[in-house]
């Protein structure tokens, strides 16, 4: 039996077995994204940026993996999450109102 090689979560930068992650469309499907446009990040990651934007917000303001990183609105989020072992994965709290 192979193990697999721990692959980056691309917004968090965490290690994950690959099966684990999921993959986030950067620039939604609905608004002419292509397979170029996916990210595999972890859960608990992909659950907070749903939570925090829309995906007319995520289409305008952070369409790249990269520009997702460096939003305030998630920096505290990754610091946090950087620290966690991969094998944590709770569910966010739902935020009040999505930018």
């Amino acid at each position: 039996m192979t193990e697999s090689k721990p692959t980056p979560s691309g917004l968090c930068g965490r290690l994950f077995d690959r099966s684990t992650l999921t993959r986030h469309h950067c620039l939604p499907e609905a608004k002419d994204g292509t397979s170029d446009d996916v990210a595999l990040i972890g859960s608990q990651c992909h659950g907070m940026v749903h939570a925090t934007y829309t995906n007319a917000t995520l289409t305008a303001v952070y369409p790249t993996i990269e520009e997702l990183r460096r939003a305030p609105e998630l920096t505290a989020f990754i610091q946090w999450a950087r620290k966690l072992p991969a094998t944590r994965q709770n569910r966010n709290k739902e935020r009040r109102h999505r930018l």
